[in-house]
């Protein structure tokens, strides 16, 4: 039985998350719906991670066990075939039964996108969050620097049932772009990048920390009341939960 690896790309838009439910379609229920029609067989897929409702990923991984009869090329491209276009069969490999696509993790990156124009071009609206206000980027800076390390995050998460919050912060920037690509378009106009790295994230993490970031930037919420916050594991009053749309998973690392 074969042990195979994927990578997959997907628009999260119009998915109610990665994991599969009862109700909602689901990039993971996708995929497995797929791979029952092309294998002739229930096939249980394992991820690396949930991704929210509307969230996408650019290099989201996966794996499943099965008895193989056509190659891996084929099984590609037959997946995509029969895949809606907005999940996308990146790749696929074989590998041994050590590997785990949630347990072997040892870091993920993802990427938030804000656009703070007054108007927000109409191809990019479904990957960005636009939010119109004027912010101090120099408090942003400074406050990025708070979340770095190891900490416990539970004043940053949503609801869940993992008993260990604390989380490793490898690395957490902001980019001020003035412009986007879009295909061989140049789409001009005021845009933050965040990228976060950490060894795992709660449910809701890069999302809250985000909406955090933001309120720091209107000078609605201090620098300090961050720093109670990891101390209280109390979320902050002020604090907004950033909308999922503007939210990829860039990479994980194994």
């Amino acid at each position: 039985m074969a042990h195979i690896k994927m990578i997959i790309q997907y628009d999260g838009t119009n998915y109610f998350g990665w994991q599969s439910q009862k109700k909602g379609q689901t990039i993971q229920g996708k995929i497995e719906e797929i791979l029952y029609k092309i294998l002739k067989k229930p096939i249980k897929i394992r991820g690396a991670g949930r991704t929210d409702a509307g969230v996408h990923a650019l290099a989201q991984v996966a794996s499943f066990k099965a008895d193989l009869k056509i190659s891996l090329s084929v099984l590609k491209k037959v997946l995509n075939s029969l895949l809606p276009k907005d999940i996308r069969i990146i790749n696929l490999e074989e590998v041994d039964d050590h590997f785990h696509p949630q347990y072997s993790v040892k870091r993920k990156s993802y990427i938030y996108y804000l656009c703070i124009d007054e108007e927000c071009s109409c191809f990019i609206q479904r990957y960005v969050w636009h939010y119109p206000r004027k912010l101090n980027l120099d408090l942003i800076d400074e406050a990025l620097s708070l979340f770095k390390g190891t900490k416990d995050f539970t004043a940053f998460s949503g609801s869940t049932d993992v008993k260990n919050r604390v989380r490793t912060v490898y690395d957490f920037t902001m980019q001020k772009l003035d412009s986007l690509s879009f295909m061989d378009m140049q789409i001009n106009g005021s845009f933050i990048k965040f990228r976060i790295e950490a060894d795992g994230f709660l449910r809701y993490m890069v999302r809250n920390i985000v909406g955090c970031i933001v309120e720091v930037g209107r000078e609605k919420l201090s620098i300090d009341a961050i720093r109670k916050a990891f101390n209280s594991g109390e979320r902050p009053s002020s604090m907004q939960t950033a909308p999922p749309h503007g939210l990829f998973l860039e990479e994980i690392y194994y």
